[in-house]
């Protein structure tokens, strides 16, 4: 917004005339901001007769004091602490005192908070330095009500002798003031117009392209996906032409609201016009994904619409493209899926369609295995088995490892592998999270109390969803208390990927140390997979390291496999940290890792993992071998 202060007479006059030719139609919504500025000007503009009349009348008072004081600009001599030593009767007015009964002299405390203060360095500056200055600020004590004032303030060029002192020129600009605000307030809303729906309050058109030329921008950094879904409401011309426009509008804004509420945080809907939307999800790890959100969307017109106080049902389809698969230039994006939506309602509508048959066919088989996952986790088919830890020197049992399986009805036995992935974008992690330490927790101690295990650890792994949840601390402390498990009996792992991926100081890092002060010890899983974690294991405090699989399975026939072994079990053994191998699979394996100091091996060369009754079973029978299994012999 143009500060017209800061123009000549001449510019504000050729503005002025600019302004008042620039012919805007009445119904244009840039008028009443014309008509305002012009107003503004128009002010400005008297306000500079007014300065230029007061400077004369100040060259002449001595000569003409009474026209001095009853002149139209209101005057007050004012010294360095702010007090009011001489007014004029204009001056009296505009503070609704009477002249020379001012009972509270000091001008700052009749000012609204802040502005006494920006006075009083003012007027130090001015006496100073000699420079004229101009303020504004509010009167917060005015008669009527609140103004809005310009302060003109100048070193008094001779005054009685004593304490130097400022004239200053007090000018009302409270309707100034107003306009400004007023058209501060109608910028924003034409900004609201230029980049909002305005019957949705949804972005538009235009800036739902900025932000997919800026996720499409971040995508290409971060080597990820991002998904533009065009929504479009089924036979909505019915519904205007049977029921009216504002029967139509109340659908449109009903169904708005419906797509923030499923669309994740941080993502757009916009309105493209009509009955048309657009969904941008940005920062795809999996293109896949974004037929669950598409899913979803469908899902939530599945109930009724009420109209009018009844209740009507409407659809939708929804057309996917994928960045940068589908096209890399938004325009290309928005055609794709655009088609991709028509496609979707000749087969049949209310459903979604990729923009390729196969990505189509991969989301519906995700959409289906979701809605199974969550069948699962209502009726309980997750089992987990335990494979044991053991001591290499001894063959002692140390520990295990709680591993998750779904087991499914029809598809029988299915890995994390399969399902994890899944349930961590879905949010069904947590859930699932939550089974687990439970589970888990409560058969360690079933295992202690029939005297089995007895100081050994179970690990869990943690997913990133898991260790986001600002719940996670208060979680399984709440687990532990309930099932009384004693100190230490719960180790969490986490991957060093994501290990390394937590900053310093974060919501994350945090319930990490608040677990381990609940004797929860955390350690980091296929260490040595990425680039080295030193700075993650220092700054989580980690107490485990456990070696990647892949690097276990090298050895010992491969040398540079052997070398980065040996590197991280050094490493880990000078940080003081528990160092598990796992994978281990044969007796050259088991003999090379005793013989770097690692103490302690996890694979099938002692057990694959077992339900928990098998694995009671085998610990029971290992406390009765005579002698430990030893790593060295042949395979």
């Amino acid at each position: 917004m143009t500060d017209f202060r800061n123009l000549d007479n001449r510019s504000l006059d050729d503005l002025l005339a600019t302004q008042r030719y620039d012919d805007l139609g009445t119904s244009d919504p840039r008028r009443l901001v014309q008509e305002l500025r012009v107003h503004q000007i128009e002010l400005e503009l008297q306000n500079r007769e007014l300065r230029a009349a007061q400077q004369a009348l100040e060259e002449s008072r001595d000569r003409y004091a009474d026209l001095y004081d009853f002149a139209p600009v209101a005057y007050a001599t004012i010294n360095r602490s702010g007090q009011v030593t001489q007014m004029n009767l204009t001056a009296a007015q505009l503070l609704g005192v009477e002249r020379g009964r001012v009972l509270d002299p000091i001008l700052g405390t009749w000012l609204a908070p802040g502005d006494g203060r920006a006075l009083l360095a003012s007027l130090a500056r001015v006496l100073d330095n000699g420079d004229e200055e101009s303020i504004e600020v509010t009167l917060a004590k005015a008669p009527e009500v609140q103004r809005d004032l310009r302060l003109v303030i100048r070193r008094e060029g001779s005054h009685p002798p004593g304490e130097p002192a400022c004239r200053v020129v007090l000018l009302d600009v409270t309707e100034h003031a107003n306009l400004n605000r007023l058209l501060r307030e109608r910028e924003v809303q034409l900004e609201l117009l230029a980049h909002f729906d305005g019957l949705t309050g949804l972005p538009n058109r235009l800036l739902f392209v900025d932000r997919l030329k800026q996720a499409m921008l971040q995508a290409r950094q971060e080597h990820l996906q991002v998904a533009v879904l065009f929504l479009d409401l089924d036979r909505f011309k019915t519904i205007n032409n049977t029921l009216g426009h504002p029967a139509g509008n109340q659908v449109l804004k009903q169904a708005a609201q419906r797509m923030r509420d499923r669309v994740p945080e941080g993502d757009t809907v916009a309105r493209l016009g009509g009955d048309e939307f657009a969904i941008l999800l940005g920062s795809l790890e999996h293109g896949d994904s974004a037929g669950l959100v598409a899913n979803k969307l469908l899902a939530s017109f599945e109930q009724p619409f009420a109209i009018d106080g009844q209740l009507r049902y409407v659809t939708a389809s929804i057309g996917i493209s994928l960045y940068p698969e589908d096209g890399e230039d938004a325009e290309i994006l928005e055609r794709n899926a655009d088609a991709a939506m028509y496609r979707a309602k000749d087969q049949g509508r209310g459903t979604f369609r990729f923009y390729t048959e196969e990505m189509t066919a991969r989301a519906f088989a995700q959409v289906t295995l979701e809605g199974a996952l969550r069948q699962a986790i209502a009726h309980r088919e997750f089992v987990i088995d335990y494979q044991p830890q053991h001591n290499l020197e001894t063959g002692e049992i140390v520990g295990c490892e709680a591993l998750l399986r779904w087991n499914h009805p029809l598809l029988g036995l299915i890995g994390p592998e399969r399902f994890l992935p899944l349930a961590q974008s879905s949010g069904l992690i947590l859930p699932i999270g939550v089974w687990l330490v439970g589970t888990v927790v409560a058969q360690l101690k079933e295992w202690r109390e029939q005297g089995l295990l007895a100081g050994a650890a179970v690990w869990i792994n943690l997913s990133e969803r898991d260790i986001q949840d600002q719940n996670l601390t208060e979680t399984i402390e709440g687990i532990l208390k309930a099932v009384d498990a004693e100190p230490g009996a719960l180790t969490v792992e986490i991957a060093e990927t994501l290990a390394m991926a937590i900053p310093e100081v974060t919501a994350v890092a945090g319930p990490i140390r608040r677990l381990q002060r609940q004797s929860v010890r955390v350690g980091i899983d296929d260490f040595g997979t990425g680039y080295p974690a030193l700075a993650a294991v220092d700054r989580l405090a980690v107490r485990e390291l456990k070696i990647d699989r892949s690097f276990v399975a090298r050895i010992p026939g491969d040398a540079l496999g052997c070398s980065i072994a040996r590197a991280a079990i050094a490493l880990g053994l000078a940080l003081g940290q528990r160092v598990v191998a796992e994978g281990i699979e044969t007796q050259a394996q088991a003999g090379f890792f005793k013989s770097e100091g690692c103490r302690i091996g996890q694979g099938f060369l002692f057990s694959p993992p077992l339900p928990a009754a098998e694995l009671a079973t085998y610990v029971r029978g290992q406390s009765t071998q005579s002698a430990p299994p030893d790593p060295r012999g042949a395979d």
